[in-house]
């Protein structure tokens, strides 16, 4: 199950969709007020989970491997923690569970220009915080196309709940297997908070693309498509059994039994 950013649509995963269909089934919805998916008359993580988990439900093909990317990622931490049951796995690009709070002039001065030019600063400002510096320019042409075609109430929205957002107690909660990726360059959500979300989450296991920005499923597509299918083979790889674990003890015990044999046996000859 493939859940998208802020501002974006299903077709953010067109890279996934194309080199993984073969792999593992996929899914990928519009959240509601995205794509071609109607409004909401309310707008939170909290309610966005709500619409993937009805939908997962819809599906009925039981727990799933949720992915999701920035806003989709804390969209996924909630539905994992109030709906365990259809969530098999997390994956989790570009996601912290609290934004860092910025007071910033220049956004506030933004507020007051007008519409047209408020639009234009506003996709200036996003195209150089979402990208690393050598990103590919299809991947920055998708972006961008994709958040000039979203509603502006719709993104508006999606920012506030971003901001309003603070996941820590339920990912600290969560006991699912758990793959955070995240890009050395990331500006919005940085190394540091894809850090502390994976230390919350016991278990989980944090990847990170060197000189990738925020937009990782767009920018490094290959690096993101091969981190999901490993996962996905280690959640389908057989749980050890209680006799194999057993016969793996064995040779490390036999070890440090003779390893306290010998220790023993030096000290008595040198007592002797």
């Amino acid at each position: 199950m493939l859940i998208h950013g802020a501002g974006m649509n299903a077709r953010s995963w067109v890279r996934q969709l194309d080199a993984l269909a073969g792999t593992v089934r996929l899914a990928a919805l519009d959240l509601p007020g995205h794509g071609e998916s109607d409004p909401a008359p309310r707008v939170s993580v909290e309610d966005y989970a709500g619409a993937v988990g009805d939908f997962l439900a819809a599906l009925a093909s039981g727990p799933a491997l949720v992915v999701g990317h920035s806003l989709g990622g804390a969209i996924a931490i909630a539905l994992a923690a109030r709906r365990p049951e259809l969530v098999r796995g997390l994956v989790l690009i570009a996601t912290c569970v609290k934004l860092p709070l910025v007071d910033s002039l220049g956004e506030r001065l933004v507020a007051y220009l007008p519409a047209p030019v408020r639009r234009l600063v506003f996709f200036s400002m996003v195209q150089k915080v979402l990208f690393g510096p050598e990103s590919p320019a299809d991947a920055v042409a998708v972006t961008m196309q994709e958040l000039r075609a979203c509603r502006p109430e719709t993104i508006q929205g999606d920012v506030r709940a971003a901001r309003a957002m603070d996941l820590t107690e339920s990912a600290s909660r969560l006991d699912v297997p758990t793959l955070v990726l995240t890009g050395s360059r990331d500006r919005l959500t940085t190394p540091a908070l894809a850090a502390r979300l994976s230390t919350l989450i016991k278990g989980s296991r944090l990847r990170i693309m060197e000189g990738a920005g925020h937009m990782l499923p767009l920018e490094a597509p290959r690096w993101v498509n091969r981190e999901i299918a490993t996962f996905v083979a280690s959640l389908d790889a057989p749980t050890p059994s209680a006799h194999e674990v057993e016969g793996a003890r064995r040779p490390l015990l036999r070890h440090v039994l003779d390893r306290l044999s010998r220790l023993a046996r030096r000290r008595s000859g040198a007592m002797l």
